[in-house]
């Protein structure tokens, strides 16, 4: 049996209401604000407002109002309590500790969707910057942009006009038949075609001992006087500019004596090309009729050979473009039929690759178990086949006996004619027997159904526990609110006898003030005017104990009142131990009946 939730009334829960109050307002639900409402209107708007914040994909009204009914109010914190669980709440709450207005418990709930709300709040914010950022930037731009990009295109433009000015041009052709004995004074002639002398021979003394040329030139000039490193660069430079032609700016034009140097270089390939034309030419007049050899100022024959050969050669260059397609259409189809195959064989590879990661951790009477029954499979897959063959031969000689059958139906005989009156008495016979079964079963359905009704209107233990939970919440809310109500009442009631007391003695202090000078004014009447002093403090003092009295009779109805409530306590624990123990026992008791069952033992 579940306890009684009572609404917590001690500091803890005030300081816990006022975290959570600030928590919503910090978070942006200033309804927390109004003092007129409900602080359980407050926190489950918070927790609604949170969850919408949180723009969560989930199949549940959350419809939150003010004023909402006890059965509202019961079916919207069981919402919320659902969807916790979906947004991976850490922390566990109740239906019933919401509508207690447990804050100990609220506060951990209501912190963590704040800090999510906030966290989600935060990226929708950064997303939506981001895509007005981009929306802005597609269609718009700032003057600070404008200004840059017309400042990087005007350095491109001066940085392609400098190219442009400044591109390499060369001024220097290497002569014909000129050798270069090494890879660095290469280098130094393709330097130098392009105008690049510094750098190229600062290290011109040491680079001479590396070919027999500069040696030769070092060995003749050391028993000349001795020079300077930048003497031996600026002659070897000039030699170097001596042995190559200038390049004209317009130029690019070859000098006679290039051709001439190349005719002289490839002689032998024009004698040999000449010789070949005129062998072509001899073999083109065998073709000739002998009339056009021997009349060689008559052309027209010619022209008109020529024409034909030339038609000939068209027809044949035709054949072999269309031979051309047809072999480039036949060349794509076995690229696509290479391609698949190229596929299938991946294909293959792949799955040849797994089956022998497969096979490669398991043992060969495993292999050979798979191959039993992929050997079994096959086997059934023949049965298959033959017993679908059979099958069709079966439904074919069905089909014929069927009409055979139909044409004697159709042309009965004196034997047939009897059998069948014989099988429709049977037929009606079956069809009344049927009917009456029928009409049994319908009965017995009937009083099935009924059964079922009356198991149905008995609630099951889940169908009870429930409506005791249902109702336990039900009481808890129904007394919280008797108790608010009493405590309004006894606030009233106290207040009104405070302010009845307060008249009196106002009405006492007036009657002693207008009275007090009269009384003065003589002796007889100050006595008397005493006297009733006197009076009313005893009347007072009278009042004071009556009060007193009840306040002791009060105090001891709270006491008995207290005790006959912890033996209540008392027996509801006792209670709660006594239901314990007679379900644990009705376990027990179903466990051993269904074990009874299993075994077959009668009860």
């Amino acid at each position: 049996m579940d306890k009684p939730v009572d609404i917590r009334e001690d500091e803890e829960q005030g300081i816990k209401l006022q975290e959570t109050m600030e928590l919503l307002l910090a978070a942006g639900y200033f309804r927390a604000r109004i003092k007129g409402l409900d602080p359980f209107d407050k926190v489950v708007g918070g927790m609604v407002w949170c969850l919408e914040v949180c723009n969560l994909d989930i199949d549940v009204d959350l419809m939150f109002q003010e004023s909402l009914s006890i059965g509202q109010k019961i079916s919207l914190t069981e919402k919320i309590v659902g969807v916790l669980p979906q947004m991976l709440c850490p922390y566990r709450l109740d239906p019933h500790q919401i509508q207690g207005l447990d804050f100990v418990h609220i506060y951990p709930v209501v912190q963590w969707l704040v800090k999510r709300a906030i966290q989600v709040r935060e990226e929708t914010g950064d997303t939506n910057r981001a895509y007005a950022l981009r929306q802005f930037q597609q269609h718009y731009s700032m003057p600070e942009d404008v200004e840059r990009e017309k400042v990087v295109k005007s350095a491109q433009d001066s940085i392609q006009r400098l190219n442009d000015v400044y591109a390499p041009k060369r001024k220097y052709r290497r002569k014909a038949g000129h050798n270069i004995p090494d890879v660095t004074t290469q280098v130094q002639y393709t330097l130098l075609e392009y105008g690049h002398k510094a750098g190229a021979f600062t290290s011109a003394a040491v680079k001479a001992d590396e070919s027999e040329k500069h040696t030769k030139k070092v060995s003749k000039k050391a028993t000349e006087e001795p020079r300077s490193a930048g003497d031996l660069a600026n002659e070897e430079y000039n030699e170097m500019v001596g042995e190559m032609e200038q390049v004209d700016d317009r130029g690019r034009k070859v000098k006679a004596s290039v051709i001439g140097g190349i005719v002289s270089q490839q002689a032998e390939q024009i004698a040999h090309m000449e010789a070949l034309h005129q062998q072509q030419k001899l073999q083109m007049g065998n073709f000739l009729p002998e009339g056009l050899i021997a009349l060689p100022g008559k052309q027209m024959p010619m022209s008109e050979v020529l024409s034909q050969q030339l038609e000939e050669l068209k027809l044949k260059k035709q054949q072999a473009e269309d031979r051309k397609r047809s072999m480039e259409v036949r060349l794509e189809e076995l690229k696509i039929e290479k391609k698949s195959l190229k596929t299938r064989k991946e294909a293959l590879d792949q799955e040849n690759a797994v089956l022998e990661e497969i096979t490669s951790g398991v043992d060969e009477d495993q292999l050979e178990l798979v191959a039993e029954l992929v050997r079994q499979k096959d086997e059934a897959e023949e049965a298959v086949s033959s017993f679908r063959l059979q099958c069709k031969t079966e439904a074919a000689g069905y089909k014929a006996e069927y009409q055979r059958l139909r044409e004697e139906l159709e042309n009965p005989t004196d034997e047939s004619h009897l059998l069948s009156e014989e099988l429709r008495k049977r037929l009606e016979t079956e069809r009344s027997t049927l009917s009456e079964v029928r009409l049994r079963l319908a009965q017995r359905n009937r009083e099935v159904a009924q059964l079922q009704r009356s198991l149905d209107d008995v609630p099951s233990q889940a169908e009870l526990s429930q409506y005791q939970k249902r109702f336990i919440e039900l009481y808890d809310q129904v007394a919280a609110k008797l108790r608010e109500t009493k405590k309004y009442y006894t606030l009233y009631n106290t207040l009104t006898d405070t302010k009845t007391y307060y008249e009196k003695e106002v009405q006492l202090l007036e009657s002693i003030h207008d009275n007090f000078e009269v009384a003065m004014g003589s002796e007889s009447a100050k006595e008397q005017f005493l006297r009733q002093l006197e009076a009313i403090l005893e009347s007072l003092r009278q009042t004071v104990t009556k009060a007193e009295k009840r306040r002791q009779n009060e105090k001891l109805k709270r006491d008995q009142l207290n005790d006959k409530y912890m033996e209540l306590l008392e027996k509801q624990r006792y209670y709660s131990k006594l239901i314990k123990e007679f379900q644990q026992e009705c376990s027990l008791n179903e466990d051993l009946q269904a074990l009874a069952v299993e075994r077959g033992l009668d009860q």
